[in-house]
């Protein structure tokens, strides 16, 4: 595939344009990057809900099926040895697994047939001593791994950060309905073409948006209202509740019962971060489109529930309340569609990402079906970008990326932002009506 044509000699021109500045954009980006002129976009406007927040990659523990466990089990490992490989930080571990009574059995099969590794421990971590998980059975887990997400971000990031832009994403320009002739994107006060010879969207929850603009540039009717649909069923939107609790607290991670805790260093000392999450509400998920400007809205009555679960299963944390900071919010991750099916016992073994091309040559929307796979998906779509493009362009006169200005800016994990809505204990009772300690 030939250079694309340029309105002048000083256009910004690329091999490849990445819309999606998540970790399925950047792996991607990177792996690129060796090869090609690459630029990546990162649009304030989208909501690419990256590693999900609380930076814990399940190996697949509390998977139902064998033959979805084994590949989540693969992309953890992966993510393991990437860390190490980079000199990223992990959390140390291993994590725990805290089973309940009437789940032991069917738990542990399955961690057999999947040849999960799990060793059972002789009583549950201190801080849960005492509670609630008093009758549930205790196993170390080798196979999760906790990482910070900003971390794994900024890791990746650093080999493109001279190719990172942000802006917001106006227009898609199409000539006839086969190729992307440009794509119009507002950085700062300038309205920048950026022409490629190949276009991938790899926002996660903006993908949908971003294909309502694309489609709604096509000529053909027909062709419009087609993508339409496919839109309105091209993504699953998984919402999950984070409970994040800030302060002297104990370097634990794991799912204890119906709850799981990803531990993260914050400060110096023992100052750390939980971010305790619910075992993810299959009703929450939704097809399609998700406005992505707004926060999801938050239901006091969840939040209830979750605070009681993990204040009766660690008594030590209900005698310190009032010594943490708290806070809550609802994340947002974007998966294969096949993810909301009502029953999941009847979905076939996932594929390991959603591809959609629209018909377009030189396109490439894509959704991971699990966020851990995004370096399978990632090896695989560039090998797939490399064999359609062949040798890279000669982009020595156009305009680079970091010319542009507007760089993306420093990476921070959410709960580390400094404006992170973090409560005392006692203003954050009263907000969500909680029962005193």
């Amino acid at each position: 595939m030939a250079p694309p044509p340029a309105d002048s000699e000083r256009d910004l021109a690329v091999d490849v344009l990445v819309i999606g500045a998540g970790i399925q954009g950047l792996y991607l980006a990177r792996e690129l990057s060796r090869t090609y002129a690459v630029c990546v976009v990162e649009d304030p406007t989208t909501n690419s809900a990256t590693l999900e927040s609380d930076g814990y990659l399940s190996g697949g523990y509390d998977g139902n099926d064998v033959n979805r466990i084994q590949p989540a089990r693969r992309a953890a490992a992966w993510w393991q040895l990437w860390a190490e490989s980079n000199e990223v930080p992990v959390e140390p571990g291993p994590t725990w697994y805290v089973v309940e009574p009437d789940d032991l059995s069917r738990r542990t099969r399955l961690w057999t047939d999947a040849a999960l590794a799990a060793t059972q421990a002789d009583e549950l971590p201190p801080v849960f001593a005492g509670g609630s998980l008093a009758d549930h059975t205790p196993f170390r887990t080798e196979t999760d791994v906790v990482i910070d997400p900003a971390v794994v971000l900024t890791e990746l990031r650093r080999a493109v950060q001279d190719r990172c832009l942000s802006g917001e994403v106006v227009r898609f320009g199409l000539f006839t309905d086969d190729v992307i002739d440009d794509v119009e994107v507002q950085v700062g006060d300038t309205l920048v073409p950026i022409v490629a010879r190949y276009v991938v969207l790899a926002a996660g929850v903006g993908n949908a948006d971003l294909l309502i603009k694309l489609s709604s540039r096509f000529n053909d009717q027909a062709r419009r209202k087609s993508t339409r649909e496919l839109v309105d069923t091209c993504q699953a939107v998984r919402l999950q509740y984070q409970l994040c609790l800030r302060g002297d607290l104990p370097a634990v991670s794991g799912r204890f019962g119906s709850f799981s805790v990803a531990s993260h260093a914050t400060g110096p000392g023992d100052q750390r971060t939980w971010v305790v999450s619910p075992a993810v509400d299959d009703s929450l998920t939704t097809l399609g489109p998700t406005n992505t400007r707004f926060e999801p809205p938050i239901d006091a009555v969840v939040v209830a529930g979750l605070v009681d679960q993990l204040l009766a299963a660690s008594p030590a944390l209900a005698a310190r309340a009032g010594e943490l900071q708290w806070s809550i919010y609802v994340s947002r991750r974007a998966q294969h569609p096949s993810v909301a099916a009502a029953d999941a016992s009847t979905v076939a073994t996932p594929v390991p990402a959603k591809l959609e091309k629209l018909g377009l040559e030189g396109f490439l929307a894509v959704w991971p079906s699990h966020l851990a796979y995004a370096q399978f998906v990632g090896d695989s779509v560039a090998e797939r970008i490399g064999e359609a493009l062949g040798p890279p362009g000669d982009f020595a006169d156009a305009v680079a990326p970091a010319e542009v200005g507007a760089s993306a800016p420093p990476l921070a994990a959410r709960w580390a932002r400094p404006d992170f809505d973090w409560q005392d204990w006692e203003a954050f009772r009263q907000a969500w009506d909680l029962k005193p300690t």
